[in-house]
């Protein structure tokens, strides 16, 4: 698969029209639910972008998934291999953000299934940005920037490691933050190569705004 093929990442809402799907699948079997997908797709070797896709797609629904646990057999496994990707993903993401993390310090109980289900929708959808993705990201950013904003190399890349990083290092510096979220939207109305990136930057968006808004309550509750 080439890089112009491949997928950068979903956007999922309730059922709506889509214009680029002809045949939809009607939402009859109260197994599934139907809902649309927006699949974009980063830019190839010679500068082009393959089009978003939209479609609508089957998810399984409530009753469907009662429905797996009940017949068992290989839809039960496909369903427990989902489940295990959920929890690899958010532990792969939490030693991504802190190189410093080994065996011993590791925070299972940020593994645990309710945790993560309990996280900010920010949260969740940055772990599953893949961390090429987030590598060309940086690197675009570094490239675009010094132009865009007349920055030094090493003030941009500085910038770069820092969103790269979600923040983790700067994560209680309001005044860092709301200068890096700056930074990203003039990334984002400057970068050719924008479109490409929609998930990290919006990620990095929202995870911004919930870090602004966070005025120290959450931790207090964990001490």
């Amino acid at each position: 698969m080439t890089e112009a093929t491949e997928n950068t990442g979903t956007e999922t809402n309730e059922a709506q029209p889509a214009e680029t799907q002809k045949q939809i699948i009607p939402n009859f079997d109260k197994t599934v639910d139907v809902k649309e997908f927006k699949f974009r797709f980063r830019k190839d070797e010679l500068g082009n972008t393959r089009p978003a896709v939209e479609l609508k797609l089957p998810v399984p629904s409530v009753e469907g998934l009662v429905a797996i646990l009940e017949a068992g057999g290989k839809p039960l496994d496909l369903l427990l291999a989902a489940a295990e990707d959920v929890i690899t993903s958010q532990a792969r993401s939490l030693l991504n953000d802190n190189e410093s993390m080994t065996v011993a310090n590791f925070p299972t109980e940020q593994c645990l299934w309710n945790y993560i289900a309990n996280m900010p929708e920010a949260e969740k959808k940055g772990r599953g940005i893949a961390k090429e993705i987030w590598e060309a990201f940086g690197k675009d950013y570094v490239e675009i920037m010094p132009a865009a904003t007349g920055k030094t190399l090493e003030a941009v890349t500085l910038a770069s490691k820092l969103l790269c990083g979600k923040y983790q290092q700067v994560k209680s510096n309001k005044p860092v933050i709301t200068k890096l979220k700056e930074q990203l939207a003039i990334y984002s109305n400057t970068s050719p190569n924008a479109e490409s990136f929609y998930d990290c930057i919006k990620f990095l968006d929202e995870k911004a705004d919930e870090l602004l808004a966070d005025d120290g309550t959450k931790l207090l509750a964990n001490l």
